[in-house]
């Protein structure tokens, strides 16, 4: 699975910090299950009774005839006791960046990912589940391996050196600490199969709620316009109750869990003393024996009751692990372009035979027409007609069939990067960071200068609005550009757009909420501008028609190319710019 290998290549910096990490466990668990064997050692002695163990008299030898035994006993306990302190001390250092590092290439390889999805992948995504893909599935993965590994391999090298130590002393003495133990595993095993549905469904109603927080806060203009906050509150109220449910039902299963397995570690204690007592009487163990065969069986019954926790994690990482594995099959851009390093020199624009198809309905069929560098080319039609898509294809976001070449190279065997050195597209849509305005002009050329950008707002109409506001290009533009009108956001566009000016440039209907007055001076500045780049407008004002040198009219799925003149001569088309021009009069002209 994709997600596996990416989260193992996640690690690749951290190999030697790992090795480290499991190394300072195994001392630090060996460690920890070695103390209670010490205090064996030191209750059999004084209580005179057979003791065998080669490391703590070999110790003991070494301050022969200086110490008293306890004081040497109590010594090797503090060396045991420091090395544990220290060791624990470093290994959570190594943790600490084997997580930070790991986190750190784990959300750097999804981000490229997303942002690397081709155009339909992407929007066929709803923007809240990418969100929550990059920062809620990340953290659950993050935040398993970070809190669990720990535990789990530290439960492991107990159990393990544990039962180890249980063997020299008598396997008898550890039965009933691994009948608790079975049981408990057994009610973990129903505890994650209970949970998992519940866990699934209490994310699902999450995402739910994540998707109506999103609509609700980026329409709150339109909430508030139409008085819907009371219906928008039940209808959140209803999610709310499905969430508090979901919730329910995990408190109910987490508290019979907790008390199950809380019980049966604490009855196991008598019945190891029961069965401690008869072994004793037959003198098949020591005193020491029996506090070493209690310590061990409350220690690791004890880390298995935290089990609860560690599923509920594991599930959450389960889940999250799915819908990652399911963003990582994702188409993206370029994955079939073999050579990525062609340069587009030459930038004639040409269809042949050309169809588009969007979801599987072919939108635009059989388009042939040439676009020279340096023309200016209106894209007309009715609303639907296929307009956006066909600039949209001609910078990678849509597949074709037959021809489209940008040069001597067909579109589909360019590199996406490449085309769109070549091509700046200006959509409809706004897009506006919650930066300042200065901030968002100098997107694209940080270093651009403050008169550079005053040039710039004032050839598209932009600059007196910004002196109007009080901190004129330091004011901050607020989410999604909200105290910018539509108009406003899209003359900032238009600036930024010519901070990094392209040999081919599309508006695809980039002036559509511009004021009349404006949008004519924006207009003609652009059409007398002579810069070399060929300009591409989308817009329905067919009545600008005489301005352009090339109009490509789309009607009905086909599209026919010309001058003005040309095509006054089509049905179509001459019956729509005689039916825009009687309405709107020659106000361009």
């Amino acid at each position: 699975m994709k997600i596996f290998k990416t989260i193992i290549l996640s690690f690749r910096h951290t190999k030697l910090l790992l090795v480290a990490f499991f190394i300072l466990s195994i001392i630090l668990n060996y460690l920890t299950t070695y103390i209670p064997v010490v205090i064996q050692y030191f209750i059999d002695v004084l209580l005179n009774q057979n003791v065998d163990n080669t490391i703590i008299e070999y110790f003991i030898s070494l301050f022969n005839n200086k110490l008293d035994f306890i004081p040497i006993i109590c010594i090797f306990l503090l060396l045991i006791e420091g090395i544990i302190v220290l060791s624990t001390y470093i290994r959570t250092i190594i943790k600490n960046k084997i997580i930070q590092e790991f986190q750190f290439e784990l959300k750097i390889k999804l981000f490229d990912h997303i942002q690397n999805l081709t155009y339909q992948d992407f929007y066929q995504n709803s923007l809240a589940d990418l969100v929550q893909n990059s920062t809620d599935d990340v953290n659950n993965i993050v935040n398993f391996i970070e809190k669990q590994l720990t535990y789990i391999l530290d439960v492991i090298l107990i159990i393990i050196f544990a039962i180890v130590q249980l063997i020299n002393l008598d396997l008898r003495l550890s039965s009933i600490m691994i009948v608790a133990m079975s049981i408990i595993i057994l009610l973990s095993i129903w505890y994650f199969k209970k949970s998992k549905p519940i866990i699934e469904n209490r994310i699902k109603v999450q995402r739910s709620m994540y998707k109506d927080l999103n609509d609700n806060y980026s329409n709150i203009k339109f909430m508030k316009v139409n008085n819907l906050q009371e219906k928008e509150k039940e209808r959140f109220n209803k999610i709310n109750s499905k969430n508090f449910e979901a919730n329910k039902s995990k408190v109910i299963i987490d508290s019979w869990y907790k008390i199950l397995t809380g019980n049966i570690v604490k009855i196991q204690t008598p019945f190891i003393f029961i069965l401690s007592a008869f072994l004793y009487a037959q003198e098949a163990i020591s005193i020491g024996s029996i506090y070493v065969t209690i310590n061990y069986s409350n220690k690791i019954t004890r880390a298995f009751t935290d089990l609860s926790e560690i599923l509920e994690f594991l599930n959450l990482c389960i889940v999250s692990y799915k819908r990652l594995n399911k963003l990582l099959y994702l188409t993206l851009e370029d994955r079939k372009i073999k050579n990525k390093d062609i340069k587009v020199e030459n930038t004639t624009i040409k269809f042949k035979n050309a169809s588009i198809s969007v979801n599987g309905k072919t939108i635009l069929k059989n388009l042939t027409f040439t676009i020279n560098p340096n023309e200016k080319v209106m894209i007309a039609g009715s609303t639907g007609s296929g307009k956006s898509i066909l600039l949209k294809t001609l910078i990678g976001f849509y597949d074709y069939e037959g021809s489209i070449k940008i040069g001597e190279y067909e579109v589909r065997d360019l590199n996406k990067k490449s085309v769109r050195e070549n091509i700046c597209l200006l959509l409809q849509d706004s897009y506006v960071f919650s930066k300042t305005i200065a901030e968002n002009i100098k997107i694209l050329v940080p270093q651009i200068t403050y008169p550079e950008i005053v040039e710039l707002s004032s050839f598209f109409s932009f600059h007196n609005d910004v002196t109007k506001f009080d901190k004129g290009y330091d004011s901050e533009v607020g989410r999604n550009g909200l105290v910018l009108s539509k108009g406003q956001k899209q003359r900032l566009v238009l600036v930024r757009a010519y901070t990094k000016p392209k040999p081919i440039m599309i508006f695809d209907d980039s002036f559509s909420a511009i004021d009349r007055i404006n949008k004519k001076k924006i207009l003609d500045n652009l059409l007398s501008l002579e810069d070399g780049s060929t300009k591409i407008i989308i817009t329905h004002d067919i009545e600008l028609a005489p301005k352009f040198d090339k109009i490509i009219f789309l009607n009905k799925g086909k599209a026919i190319c010309g001058t003005h003149k040309e095509l006054l001569e089509n049905k179509n088309y001459n019956e729509v710019y005689s039916l825009i021009s009687n309405q709107i009069g020659e106000e361009y002209a």
